[in-house]
């Protein structure tokens, strides 16, 4: 049986950044305690969580076999699809509102897709939006209205 090279080489590559980032930020930074943490703590945690995970790929590597799977071909219609609606969102949020702008966005997106259905699309961003609008103007009371009409 052989190693999986590439993640065993990612298992090392982990280790070795979360490694030097978790020690470089308790050796410049306070680092404090849980209940009092300093600017160094969240870092020093976290590089410590990724060589941990580092750690379990590499471990991992050796013990499996290497089945490769091929990636899908790239196409142009999604990627297009979703950097218009990331366009979109950013064009219109402040101008027709959370709602609408998410309606768009979600049927944009959605068109990507070569099983695209409007009538799906169009429910999927209503349920979409009435949920965007529960969570940030509700729940987190962001300043995001819901329908805006300024142009």
């Amino acid at each position: 049986m052989k190693p999986d090279i590439r993640d065993l080489v990612a298992g090392i590559a982990m280790i070795s950044l979360g490694l030097f980032v978790a020690l470089y930020a308790s050796t410049h930074y306070q680092v404090g305690s849980a209940s009092r943490m300093g600017p160094g703590y969240f870092p020093t945690v976290l590089g410590y969580i990724l060589a941990a995970l580092g750690l379990v790929i590499a471990l991992l590597s050796l013990r499996k076999t290497v089945h490769v799977v091929q990636p899908p071909p790239f196409t142009l219609r999604p990627f297009l699809a979703v950097m218009a609606a990331v366009a979109l969102f950013a064009l219109l949020i402040s101008h027709v509102g959370l709602v609408p702008t998410t309606i768009l966005m979600v049927v944009v997106t959605s068109a990507g897709s070569n099983s695209f259905q409007l009538r799906r699309a169009v429910l999927l961003g209503v349920s979409l939006s009435v949920i965007a609008w529960l969570i940030f103007s509700l729940g987190l009371q962001m300043t995001l209205p819901a329908f805006a009409w300024e142009f």
